[in-house]
């Protein structure tokens, strides 16, 4: 009981001195709110428990506060804190403290000395399935083949499996997947799913227990063995962070081959394909000379994975951008008329990774939430228009030129040329018409950029709509470079 009355004694806690070190970080009203709804539920093996009533917060927490929070506990927790981990609670249930307590006695160490490959718990993110998974052109390879694994786990023509890419792009969606799938299909497998970091902590353990002679080694050792070597799927995620450890490297090694000799599936994640990390010889590194701006791996690693089956992931293109958002803002209450061009106008602007997108949405749901925003058309437009020193950026005709030149592919100075073809007159009537809809130019300054008088652009334009009227698709080209434009 004595853990109990520490965690209910909050007034001094160390959970108290975290969040007050974050509140003095949070000067915005939306983080006030949602630190209020912010849970502890304690420290277990390193990992603080913090508890949300629902996923917006937790996206938010996720995305805003991440590195805020994990500074706060560091400096409060030390060296015993590794990392936070985030699950949802109703907002009516009790805060679990005693729940903490009431697990711990009873848990399975006896099972653990009866059963000889005990089965691994499994940590999962609940939407982290491939149903939910939004496959396109930029993703289908790694998608396809991580499937292919859930189905047949072991398979030598995917063992081990490679997977890299940027931060932020499904790299861990796509492993908790698999987890998910062979969980449910197979549930007797032995499956570890883990970040390097707990893979790097169990193999520092007892790299050091060995030699410095201290704590229990056979003891760590066997945990090891059992969590490890004695599993039926590892699915190790960004394994770049093993960077620093070029030995807990080498021990990486030596278990990739263990497994899959005994038929077991292995499932790798990284940021960069293995070619691009700088290769190291451990046996005769020395400590002096490994520094380098690029990535360190060891040979002895790098030599399993050089026959692995690499996929990659890269940015999302404008097709998979539209089906993420489409897909992800289902539970944001666009207004129905406008759901589809919403979706449409956020697509336009090239964004880096998922991540970037679901930031994007959790900062409308929260507008919408917290400041009761439209979310219409133009009430999006309004809150995601770019501003420079707290004012609208306001678009010239040169930046319309340009970019009906770049979407039609033809050169800026073509568009100002005499030449009436095709090609080049369908381009200049759209870049006539966008800077008539879009600038606060006069026809004559329209038509100077294009080198015509304003009858010309009249008439341009006038042309423009009537063809717009028949012709759907030049209607939704123009729409589109118009929310290129204005995103």
């Amino acid at each position: 009981m004595e853990n109990t009355v520490s965690l209910l004694d909050i007034a001094e806690s160390p959970w108290q001195q975290v969040l007050d070190r974050v509140r003095s970080e949070c000067k915005d009203f939306f983080g006030a709110v949602i630190l209020d709804a912010l849970g502890y539920e304690g420290m277990c093996n390193g990992y603080a428990l913090l508890t949300v009533p629902d996923e917006l917060r937790e996206n938010w927490v996720n995305s805003h506060y991440g590195d805020l929070l994990r500074k706060s506990f560091t400096a409060v927790f030390g060296s015993e804190f590794v990392d936070y981990r985030i699950r949802q609670i109703a907002p009516s249930d009790p805060i679990p403290e005693i729940k903490l307590t009431m697990p711990v006695i009873p848990r399975p160490e006896k099972k653990k000395a009866e059963v000889k490959r005990p089965k691994q718990p499994l940590a999962l993110y609940a939407r982290y399935t491939f149903e939910n998974f939004v496959e396109g052109e930029c993703n289908s390879t790694a998608f396809r083949a991580c499937q292919a694994v859930a189905e047949n786990p072991g398979d030598p023509a995917l063992n081990p499996l490679f997977v890299y890419g940027e931060s932020g792009l499904g790299k861990t969606h796509l492993l908790q997947s698999i987890a998910a799938k062979i969980q449910k299909s197979r549930p007797e497998a032995s499956i570890v799913y883990c970040h390097a970091y707990d893979f790097l902590r169990d193999a520092t353990a007892m790299a050091s227990a060995l030699h410095n002679k201290t704590g229990n080694v056979r003891e760590l050792a066997e945990k090891f063995r059992e969590r490890y070597e004695l599993c039926d799927v590892l699915l190790l995620d960004d394994v770049q962070l093993l960077e620093k450890g070029l030995w807990t490297q080498d021990r990486l090694a030596i278990l990739i081959k263990h497994l899959r000799a005994e038929g077991k599936q292995v499932v790798i994640s990284c940021d960069r394909h293995p070619n691009l990390f700088r290769v190291v010889d451990t046996d005769n590194e020395s400590r002096g000379s490994s520094r380098s701006s690029i990535p360190s791996i060891s040979k002895k690693l790098l030599a399993p994975l050089a026959s692995c089956v690499a996929v990659g992931i890269d940015e999302p293109d404008l097709a998979t951008r539209m089906n993420l958002i489409s897909k992800k803002s289902e539970d944001l209450p666009f207004a129905k008329g406008d759901r589809e061009e919403i979706c449409r106008y956020l697509s336009m602007q090239p964004r880096k990774n998922v991540r970037l997108i679901e930031g994007l949405l959790n900062f409308l749901g929260a507008m919408n939430m917290f400041c009761k925003a439209d979310l219409n058309l133009n009430g999006v437009k309004r809150l995601v228009a770019p501003s420079e020193h707290g004012g609208h950026v306001e678009l010239t005709a040169k930046n319309i030129i340009e970019a009906v030149a770049m979407d039609y592919r033809v050169e800026v100075c073509e568009l100002s040329s005499k030449r009436q073809a095709a090609a080049i007159s369908m381009p200049r009537k759209v870049a006539m018409f966008l800077c008539r809809e879009l600038t606060t130019d006069s026809l004559q300054n329209i038509g100077a950029m294009f080198c015509r008088d304003y009858a010309t652009v009249i008439a341009a334009i006038n042309s423009l709509k009537k063809q717009m009227e028949t012709d759907a698709s030049l209607a939704r080209r123009v729409q589109d470079i118009r929310y290129m434009l204005e995103a």
